[in-house]
């Protein structure tokens, strides 16, 4: 290997520095909450009728005085509109929405998010989504993250409550290549936000001209903070792992299928048709596959650098599963969590190709 597993072993752990290093730029939420003004929160929901109980109980359950929450039902096929309105009888804050499907040229998410924004008068938007379940401090402890940072959009993930698979295999090497192609203050390439929740100010979402300004976009989270920042507005990232957590990746099979919808929707942003969302998902699959394996060969014949190189997907791989509470002595699965991802993106690409990509009936290519 010579001279190339030298090189190799450098890239990798000049990858895991990265994101390491990142990681660290990921301040946790304050401790403490701020009273900042009147808050809608809009939950987009569409077939959601297993978890949107829970997440109206966590909503309304919130310390934050100043709250009213309006949910979108997205065209659902089952109860959601029902258990929604039984939390709208017992709280006037809890208003239902409905909306027969977006029209053209719109996604079905980013649709009921604008409809929620255009029936809210407040000073903040939040929008969260219908599988996540918020402590009582969420919205509080989110206000005052934009007071210390001094920004205009706030954004976290929620983490898993259940452990499986999909968390320490696949959303790892997903996280690297999120923090290479995005930043956690919006000051390089594209901004960081997860749909998960959102935080804006009224301010600056009508100044960016809000959903409707990206109305067609399936990877609806990263676009809207990158829209934000590109209108004048300023964006964070930030770890709220502690008070919110979501049940739409609860199982392997949960996290795989929404990993894949997200790599097709992603991809079918910039691909131009399908064949050539095959080829780039394809390719980068390959390449990922390839990067993973090399290390396990090698160390297995004796390499020193190999060994290194397995290092450094182990060290990137730890620093997320530490964030997330998942098990980490599964990072020294690192180059095989690798080689799953590339799996997956070769998954996706036959979907980007053929079609059958598809979330809660829609098409998430467009």
């Amino acid at each position: 290997m010579g001279k190339w597993g030298a090189l190799g072993a450098a890239v990798t752990l000049a990858r895991a520095a990265w994101t390491v290093r990142t990681w660290q730029q990921v301040q946790r939420l304050p401790r403490t909450s701020v009273d900042a003004g009147s808050v809608t929160v809009v939950v987009p929901a569409r077939d959601e009728e297993a978890n949107i109980d829970r997440c109206l109980t966590g909503l309304r359950g919130q310390d934050y005085p100043h709250l009213r929450i309006v949910v979108v039902d997205d065209a659902s096929t089952d109860r959601t509109a029902q258990v929604v309105r039984r939390h709208a009888a017992e709280d006037p804050r809890v208003r239902l929405v409905t909306s027969a499907g977006p029209p053209s040229g719109w996604a079905g998410k980013v649709h009921a998010m604008h409809l929620g924004a255009e029936a809210a008068e407040s000073e903040w938007l939040l929008f969260v989504d219908a599988d996540t379940e918020a402590a009582p401090d969420l919205v509080g402890r989110l206000l005052a993250a934009t007071e210390r940072d001094d920004v205009d959009l706030v954004s976290t993930a929620g983490r898993s409550t259940t452990v499986n698979a999909g968390w320490w295999l696949l959303l790892p090497p997903t996280n690297v290549l999120l923090f290479e192609s995005t930043s956690v203050d919006g000051s390089r390439g594209k901004a960081l936000a997860v749909g998960h929740c959102i935080l804006v100010s009224r301010t600056a979402y009508d100044q960016s001209g809000g959903w409707r300004a990206i109305a067609g976009t399936r990877a609806d989270d990263v676009a809207f903070a990158t829209l934000i920042r590109d209108t004048g507005g300023r964006t964070r990232y930030v770890d709220g792992t502690d008070s919110l957590t979501t049940a739409g990746l609860s199982t392997f099979g949960e996290t795989y299928r929404s990993m894949r919808k997200s790599l097709v929707a992603g991809t079918s942003m910039y691909a131009k048709g399908p064949a050539s969302a095959f080829l780039a998902l394809g390719g980068a699959g390959l390449a990922q596959i390839a990067y993973g394996l090399v290390p396990v060969v090698t160390t297995l014949r004796g390499s020193k650098r190999g060994t290194l190189a397995w290092l450094g997907h182990s060290l990137a791989h730890w620093a997320y599963l530490r964030r997330v509470r998942q098990p980490e002595p599964a990072a020294l699965l690192g180059p095989l969590s690798t080689v799953a991802f590339g799996v997956l993106m070769l998954d996706a690409a036959w979907h980007a190709l053929r079609g059958g990509a598809t979330w809660k009936g829609r098409d998430v290519r467009g």
